[in-house]
């Protein structure tokens, strides 16, 4: 991932709101290890996830765990969502001595490499970091995943920070300094980080874990990839059939197939007969793979393969339009047809 140098606006913006948030954030990491927290940009606590689940608000559209489970040496928090899924990481785990692991993470329907100090920018005014290390005069300190909200959005006080993964240890002096905002030291120490990050532009990096797994636009199939691959980071939407909409999971490939003139019934029972059966170590971009067998095997959830043992799917309300691991699905999988043969 290159380095790259954000615009004097961006970083106008991104230095207000870090510089403020900072007053409670990294004190606060100070104190516990793991779980999450969601504070306003002078640093109250808002909430902080306890063990089993987590929400915030009530709706889990700022922030959402599916289980978070502390021992004395490490947290693990699973199912993490961010911005009604927008943001989203399998598993987030923190140890003592060590930066945050984070497993299967995905910014806009797209796998990021979790990288230490990496920036995603995700609109005017929002930003996440993940596995940051910040220096801010002799205080050090982590966060797993580090967002910070944008005025205005619904839900959250304006500027908050959500902070999931909080790991480190310091004395009250030590806090005290991390107060002390020093502008001074450079343009980066302002945000939080001890060096320059990289900056992952959203959209216009090159995501590197799907350079090479996409295929050409060529074939049924492959052209059937380029058109879901349109779709990432749409919301996911019971019913929908439409980008403008949102999809639920046999919307998306209704809607995909659909441009190619290959009719599909908007129902995953339906799909999986429309078209020909394919084996796992047959499957082909283009492919539709089904999950979750429930009464007389129909199945309750579906994707399309994109190669490389990756499927693009609408997985469920809260998520975006994303790509995932067959692996992950492995205990889940029904079985494959290719509807266009």
């Amino acid at each position: 991932m290159a380095r790259i140098s954000l615009s004097c606006r961006w970083m106008r913006v991104l230095a207000f709101m870090v510089a403020i948030s900072l007053v409670g954030a990294p004190a606060a990491a100070a104190d516990i290890l793991g779980t999450a927290q969601v504070r306003t940009a002078s640093g109250k606590l808002l909430a902080a996830a306890g063990d089993g689940s987590f929400t915030y608000p009530r709706d889990g559209s700022v922030l959402s765990i599916g289980r978070v489970v502390a021992t004395e040496t490490r947290v693990e928090l699973d199912d993490v969502s961010m911005l009604g899924g927008r943001v989203h990481a399998d598993r987030v785990t923190i140890r003592h001595g060590r930066r945050a692991a984070i497993s299967g993470l995905v910014v806009q329907g797209l796998l990021r490499d979790a990288s230490s100090n990496a920036l995603f920018q995700l609109d005017t005014s929002s930003y996440l970091v993940v596995s940051q290390k910040a220096v801010i005069g002799q205080k050090t300190g982590y966060v797993g995943l580090r967002l910070s909200v944008a005025p205005g959005y619904p839900g959250v006080a304006s500027g908050a920070q959500v902070l999931v993964g909080l790991r480190e240890r310091g004395s009250e002096k030590t806090n005290q300094l991390a107060n002390r905002v020093v502008t001074a030291a450079g343009p980066w120490a302002s945000l939080g980080f001890g060096a320059a990050p990289l900056i992952a532009g959203l959209p216009v990096v090159t995501e590197p874990l799907l350079a090479g797994v996409l295929p050409a636009a060529n074939g049924i199939g492959g052209r059937a990839v380029a058109i879901a691959a349109q779709y990432l980071g749409v919301p996911y939407r019971w019913g929908g059939e439409s980008p403008v909409t949102g999809f639920d999971c046999s919307g998306l490939t209704m809607f995909v197939y659909g441009q190619l003139g290959v009719p599909l019934t908007h129902y995953t029972g339906a799909q999986l007969h429309e078209g020909t059966p394919v084996p796992p170590e047959a499957l082909q971009p283009g492919d539709l793979v089904f999950f979750d067998a429930g009464a007389f095997g129909i199945p309750g959830h579906e994707g399309m393969y994109i190669g490389g043992g990756l499927f693009i799917h609408a997985p469920h309300t809260g998520d975006v339009v994303r790509i995932s691991s067959l692996n992950q699905y492995a205990q889940r999988y029904v079985g494959a047809v290719r509807p266009y043969a």
